[in-house]
């Protein structure tokens, strides 16, 4: 326990200081070099791909010199892609539909995070009652903090709509998941959507997830984070962005056939304990990444979105691609036609980006 609060404390002042250390990178943006990214990140093991194609040198295969600049939370990684300080990042899927029907001239291409949320409530809160019984109908009255317009509030404010507790239940908006977990160690709300690793650090902690946002109805495996990035840039230098995709996909195989490695690799970007981030990454999603764009999930959030009254009604499709993505697969996939891993990603191309 005292471990878990130390590596919590640590985490928890790391994300408070990430996003001012993006907004003031002073390197010159890499954009127009055709073997150069800077790619953003966040320091969840959902942002695994980026750490193995790192670490395992999948970047430099493909032939590009890049660069992991970290961030705190998604509206200062997204300006710093507006304003040329990164070349690419992955993003929150609720920010990016925002950004899209403001008219930002970004493009979805890739993907990144899957799922990763979880209900975390006070231990009391289900005391005594089966965890088979666990629901939203528990939260009736209650007040959940949640990072800003994030994915995981979209899934969960959207089936307290289905369940008719949309004016039963309060959300509280953070700036970032530490705001939000401290309000909850501060007694001020009574439960957080906490995203990955915080989940599993809060707990470590004696918390409880009442449940992982990828098991919600209707949002199963629902997508998060979302490789993005100006459409101009993708336009410009299509070769190094497909690059970057095959990287990603021989990242993923790599964490589905090496979890061993693969913690040793998001260690270096997530200060967890190997314990608690194989749990976070491994048991509580089927997936916690997936490089696919998934243009159904994404339409899907957007439907969502437009739902629950984020966003007015206006055309995804242009913000959203698998061209890219489809010649990047392709090319891996034909290197080696039996492997398990890519057959499933084919599979999984087919069926989410018709």
């Amino acid at each position: 326990m005292k471990r878990s609060k130390a590596l919590l404390a640590s985490l928890l002042l790391v994300f408070s200081l990430t996003g001012c250390a993006g907004k003031n990178e002073s390197a010159v943006s890499s954009q127009g070099n055709t073997d150069s990214l800077k790619i953003g990140y966040l320091p969840s093991p959902g942002h695994l791909l980026y750490f193995v194609a790192q670490e395992e040198g999948l970047f430099k295969d493909e032939g590009l010199n890049t660069e992991l600049v970290m961030f705190g939370e998604n509206n200062s990684e997204l300006a710093a892609l507006e304003s040329g300080k990164i070349d690419v990042g992955a993003f929150g899927s609720s920010e990016l539909v925002t950004y899209l029907g403001d008219g930002h001239e970004i493009t979805v291409f890739g993907g990144a995070m899957i799922a990763g949320h979880g209900l975390i409530v006070k231990p009391e809160l289900v005391e005594g009652i089966p965890e088979e019984d666990w629901s939203l109908d528990l939260l009736k009255g209650k007040n959940i903090g949640v990072e800003g317009v994030d994915s995981g509030y979209i899934v969960y404010r959207s089936a307290a709509k289905k369940l008719g507790l949309e004016n039963s239940i309060d959300f509280s908006i953070f700036a970032d998941g530490a705001d939000a977990y401290n309000s909850l160690k501060n007694d001020d709300i009574d439960a957080a959507i906490l995203y990955a690793p915080y989940r599993i650090l809060a707990e470590d902690e004696g918390y409880v997830i009442l449940s992982n946002s990828g098991t919600v109805s209707g949002f199963e495996d629902h997508v998060c984070c979302r490789q993005a990035t100006l459409t101009s840039s993708l336009e410009k230098d299509p070769d190094t962005y497909e690059a970057f995709l095959r990287a990603l996909i021989r990242a993923y195989h790599f964490y589905k056939t090496e979890p061993d490695k693969t913690i040793k690799d998001v260690q270096k970007y997530v200060d967890v304990d190997e314990g608690s981030l194989r749990k976070d990454t491994y048991d509580y999603d089927s997936q916690i990444a997936n490089p696919d764009p998934d243009i159904t999930g994404m339409t899907n959030f957007y439907d969502a979105l437009v739902d629950t009254g984020f966003v007015n009604e206006f055309d995804i499709s242009h913000g959203l691609s698998a061209e890219l993505y489809d010649k990047a697969l392709n090319a891996v996939a034909a290197e080696d036609p039996d492997d398990e891993v890519y057959k499933y990603l084919l599979d999984y191309h087919k069926e989410r980006d018709k």
